[in-house]
């Protein structure tokens, strides 16, 4: 069970630094940085959508799954051609995918600032000023996903290096406080 938490608290330490990384790509070069998001996500699905028609006519095809999987081929690389072909409407609607993820992190945030407090650390309310900055951030990107259309890319990537610190911030915090806490409250074995 320990391991487990261990790869959890990697993979949100991974998390933050790939926020902070992305932020800071589209930080500074914001337009060469979303056109090539978009192509390449769209060489990925239609790669992907390929793929999965070419293996529906190698297998057996009688079976309703492998149908399902020649629907979900089509879509993903009809998706992809999309991407390449129309990369204005896509980067239009990436704000705002963008945005619910900001939304559900900072969500994720507020539980850690819970635990923090539940756990009597003294300064549990920085992050959960924090987290609520980051939902207030990820919020405007969505009440506003053409705002400046030019310089979103750019609020986007700061809100994405914002994010990324107070992450950061947030799980050393919540890891030195969980290890002082058990240190303070030892568990007994037999109960």
């Amino acid at each position: 069970m320990k391991e487990f938490f261990q790869r959890i608290k990697v993979n949100f330490l991974l998390a933050s630094v790939v926020y902070i990384v992305l932020g800071l790509v589209l930080v500074i070069w914001p337009h060469t940085s979303s056109s090539i998001i978009c192509a390449g996500f769209g060489i990925f699905l239609l790669l992907y959508g390929a793929i999965t028609i070419i293996s529906f006519f190698v297998h057996d095809s009688r079976t309703g799954l492998l149908r399902f999987e020649l629907i979900l081929g089509i879509l993903f690389a009809g998706l992809g051609i999309f991407f390449l072909v129309r990369p204005d409407v896509v980067l239009s609607v990436l704000p705002v995918v963008l945005g619910v993820y900001i939304v559900i992190d900072a969500l994720l945030n507020l539980k850690r600032a819970q635990e923090l407090y539940r756990m009597g650390y003294d300064r549990w309310w920085i992050a959960l000023v924090t987290s609520l900055v980051s939902a207030a951030l990820g919020i405007l990107i969505l009440c506003n996903p053409l705002f400046l259309s030019n310089m979103i890319f750019r609020i986007v990537g700061i809100v994405l290096i914002y994010t990324g610190i107070s992450d950061l911030w947030a799980l050393f915090t919540l890891g030195n406080t969980t290890k002082r806490w058990q240190q303070d409250n030892p568990v007994d074995p037999i109960e």
